[in-house]
């Protein structure tokens, strides 16, 4: 068993994979999630009879292909809860498209604008005008463009916080 990603199979390991192995009915693969229309992923769902390689060639398709949902996302509410437990310094938002990620960060701030952990780093957003009244900002959200760097600054103390069911007991030592 191999995962590889990506899981659109357009390229990388994954892809290379896949063209090695297509040929073999012995082999198999899982489609895990969602793919997008026009990927290699979307088109062995339907089941073709052959596939074109990234260098043109036209292999036979013999391996089986299936699909489970095993995905990972969360919806609004369940990610907002997450923030609010773990109160993190910075979010980045990612895997996702453009404007939906735009409004999941405009609704998040919206959502921590009164609390007592301010949001946002206002000075990058407004053109990089200095607010020395924002200067004391902990929670920091990003929401960049794929391959963008995402520069994150955090103090020199370690601290982990347990959730969910570690959390119940207390630690004994």
């Amino acid at each position: 068993v191999i995962m590889a990603s990506p899981g659109m199979m357009q390229s990388g390991l994954s892809r290379d994979l896949f063209e090695s192995w297509c040929t073999d009915h012995r082999n198999g693969v899982i489609i895990a999630g969602y793919v997008v229309e026009g990927t290699l992923a979307k088109q062995i769902l339907s089941e073709p009879t052959e596939i074109t390689t990234m260098t043109g060639q036209k292999l036979p398709l013999r391996m089986s292909v299936d699909y489970i949902s095993f995905s990972a996302h969360t919806d609004y509410d369940q990610t907002s809860e997450f923030i609010r437990m773990l109160k993190p310094p910075y979010i980045v938002l990612v895997h996702g498209e453009q404007n939906e990620m735009a409004r999941l960060k405009a609704a998040i701030i919206r959502e921590y604008e009164d609390d007592e952990i301010s949001l946002y780093r206002w000075n990058e957003i407004l053109n990089r005008v200095d607010f020395p009244f924002l200067q004391d900002v902990s929670m920091e959200v990003y929401n960049p463009r794929n391959t963008q760097a995402v520069e994150l600054y955090f103090r020199g103390e370690k601290m982990a916080k347990v959730m969910g069911s570690l959390a119940v007991k207390k630690p004994t030592e």
